[in-house]
C-alpha cells in the first residue's frame, strides 16, 4: 500500500491591508475532519483527495488543514501556532510515508517570516527526508519562492482566471505525485521570473491575451511536460520575490523544459503592456450610469476581501451620494460598529451612522450617512464560487434612500451574489451593483449593459504604482520606468 499525506495551508495577503490577520481567521481540521470539510467542496484538496480515494493502493493520511480568507499580513504569534501544530502533526504521521500532497496558495505573508510556505516546506522536508515525494497545488496568484523550489519535488498551479479549477488543480496535483511514486519519474523544473506586475481584464483565461499563454501551458502538459505554468504573483503581496515567472517541469528533460520556460517568459513580456487595468474614474463612470438604460456594475477590485483587502471603503457610497445618481444602488461594505448599532436599535429603526472606515480609517473616513434599518441576520451563507460556508458576522441591510447597503462584520469573499441573495436582494432588480471583487463580474454579473472598474484608493488597487511597494525586488514593471527584462533560466533541482 501507499502511504499518502495530505496537508494544507492556505491565504492569500495584502501588505497594504492595515489589518493584521489573527490565528482565529483560519479554519483547522486534522485528521477526518480534513476529508468532511473538502468532501463536497470546490478545493484543490478535495480534488487531490478524489484521485487518491480513488486507488485501492493507496492509504490517505488527512494530517492537517489551516485555510483562512484573504486579509492582512498574517500576525506572527498566530503563524507561529499554525506551523507548530501542522509540523507536529506532519511529524506524527511521517513514519512510512511513501508522498506527501500540501495544498498552498503561494502568497501568504507573516510578520517576521515573508516566506511561511517556503518556511513550511522546508520544515516538512527536514521531516521527511530528501527521497519523500512532495508535490503542491498552487494558485497562479502565488509566489514561488527558491525556498520553495528547492524543497519541493513539483507543483501543478491553477489554470484559470477567475479561478475555476480548484477541483482540477488538485486532482492534476495528485495524479502527478503518484507518477513519481509509481514510475519513478524525476521532475525538473526550469523557472524564469519576469520584472512584471500585472492587473486587469486581460489576465481573464477564457477571453485575455493571458489565456493563450495558459493554454500554450496546457498543450505543454499534454505533450512534453508533467506540469507548466505562468504565475502572475499577487501584486498585493509585498515580499522579495514578488514578481511573474514561467515554470515547466519535465520528466528529467532539463534542455526541454529550460527551452519552454524561457518562451513562455518572454511571450508574458511582450504583452505586459496589455496586462494593465483600464480603470474609469469615479466620476466619470457616475455619470456613465445616469444614462444607462440597464443595470451596471462598479468593481471595486481596489478593495477586494477576495485579494486581500479590508472590505470596508465607502469611496464609491460618497462618489454616489456626492453627485446625486439616481437610480437604485446595492453594495457591500464591512462595518462591524455599525452592524452592532443596527441589531441595538432593531428593524425599522432610523439612524444617523458612520459608514465605512472602520477598519481602514486613514484610507476612508468614516462617512456619516441617515438610512434605515431594512433587516438583520447572523451572516451565513454559501458561496456560488466554491461552495464553501461564508461566516460573515452579524449582518444589517440599511437603506439610504435609493442606496442599499448590505452591511457584514467582517471580510470575507464577496466573488459571487451570495452576500446579496442572502439578504433577499437579487442584484438584477437595482440599476447599479457595487462589486468587490475583480473577477466576479465575468461570472455571475454579466447581465449588467456595462461593467466599469473605478479607479478608487484600497489595499488592493489595480493602480499598481500608487499602493507603495517597498520591500520587492525593483525595477518592476510597472511600478518603474524603462523595466529591462533580462531572462535567465533557473533549474531545480540544482
Amino acid at each position: 500500500m501507499r502511504r499518502i499525506l495530505v496537508l494544507q495551508c492556505e491565504q492569500e495577503i495584502s501588505s497594504f491591508n492595515p489589518v493584521p490577520t489573527e490565528y482565529e481567521s483560519f479554519s483547522i481540521a486534522m485528521g477526518e475532519a480534513l476529508i468532511e470539510a473538502n468532501r463536497q467542496a470546490d478545493t484543490c484538496v478535495r480534488g487531490a483527495l478524489d484521485v487518491l480515494g480513488a486507488r485501492s493502493d493507496v492509504t490517505v493520511v488527512p494530517v492537517y488543514g489551516a485555510k483562512a480568507p484573504s486579509g492582512g499580513v498574517l500576525r506572527a504569534d498566530a503563524f507561529r501556532r499554525i506551523k507548530g501544530d501542522l509540523l507536529a502533526a506532519l511529524r506524527e504521521h511521517a513514519q512510512g510515508a511513501d508522498g506527501l500532497y500540501f495544498s498552498l496558495h503561494g502568497a501568504m505573508g507573516a510578520e517576521g517570516e515573508l516566506d511561511p510556505e517556503g518556511h513550511l516546506l522546508e520544515a516538512a522536508r527536514g521531516i521527511l527526508g530528501p527521497d519523500v515525494p512532495i508535490v503542491t497545488s498552487l494558485d497562479l496568484h502565488g509566489i514561488l519562492t527558491a525556498r520553495m523550489l528547492r524543497n519541493m519535488t513539483a507543483t501543478a498551479v491553477y489554470h484559470t482566471y477567475p479561478h475555476e479549477d480548484f477541483i482540477d488543480t488538485g486532482a492534476r496535483a495528485a495524479r502527478l505525485l503518484l507518477r513519481i511514486i509509481d514510475t519513478g519519474a524525476r521532475p525538473v523544473m526550469a523557472r524564469v521570473k519576469v520584472p512584471a506586475l500585472v492587473r486587469g481584464p486581460e489576465l481573464f483565461t477564457k477571453s485575455g491575451c493571458y489565456g493563450e499563454i495558459i493554454r500554450n501551458a496546457k498543450r505543454l502538459e499534454a505533450n512534453v511536460a508533467l506540469a507548466a505554468a505562468m504565475l502572475i504573483g499577487n501584486p498585493f503581496t509585498d515580499v522579495p520575490e514578488l514578481c511573474s515567472q514561467s515554470l515547466v517541469i519535465t520528466d528529467g528533460d532539463v534542455d526541454a523544459a529550460k527551452r519552454e520556460a524561457l518562451a513562455m517568459a518572454v511571450g508574458f513580456w511582450r504583452q505586459r503592456e496589455r496586462m494593465r487595468a483600464p480603470l474609469v474614474s469615479l466620476d466619470g463612470a457616475i455619470e456613465a450610469a445616469k444614462t444607462a438604460t440597464a443595470p451596471v456594475t462598479f468593481t471595486d477590485a481596489a478593495d477586494a476581501p477576495s485579494s486581500g483587502a479590508s472590505g470596508d471603503s465607502n469611496a464609491i457610497l460618497k462618489g454616489l451620494l456626492q453627485r446625486g445618481y439616481p437610480g437604485r444602488v446595492l453594495m457591500p461594505i464591512v462595518d462591524a460598529p455599525a452592524v452592532e448599532r443596527a441589531h441595538a436599535a432593531g428593524v425599522g429603526a432610523r439612524l444617523q451612522l458612520a459608514i465605512g472606515g472602520s477598519l481602514d480609517p486613514e484610507r476612508f473616513p468614516p462617512l456619516p450617512v441617515e438610512v434605515r434599518v431594512a433587516m438583520l441576520g447572523e451572516g451565513r451563507w454559501r458561496h456560488e464560487v466554491n461552495g464553501l460556508m461564508a461566516n460573515a458576522g452579524r449582518t444589517a441591510v440599511l437603506e439610504a434612500d435609493n442606496i442599499t447597503l448590505i452591511v457584514i462584520s467582517r471580510p470575507v469573499h464577496l466573488m459571487d451574489r451570495g452576500v446579496f441573495l442572502a439578504h433577499g436582494h437579487d442584484p438584477r432588480d437595482f440599476d447599479l451593483i457595487v462589486i468587490k471583487s475583480p473577477g466576479a463580474y465575468s461570472r455571475f454579473f454579466t447581465f449588467a449593459e456595462e461593467n466599469f472598474v473605478v479607479d478608487v484608493p484600497g489595499a488592493t488597487s489595480a493602480n499598481l504604482p500608487l499602493l507603495g511597494h517597498k520591500v520587492c525586488a525593483r525595477p518592476m514593471f510597472p511600478l518603474d520606468p524603462d523595466v529591462v527584462f533580462e531572462p535567465e533560466v533557473e533549474v531545480y533541482p540544482a
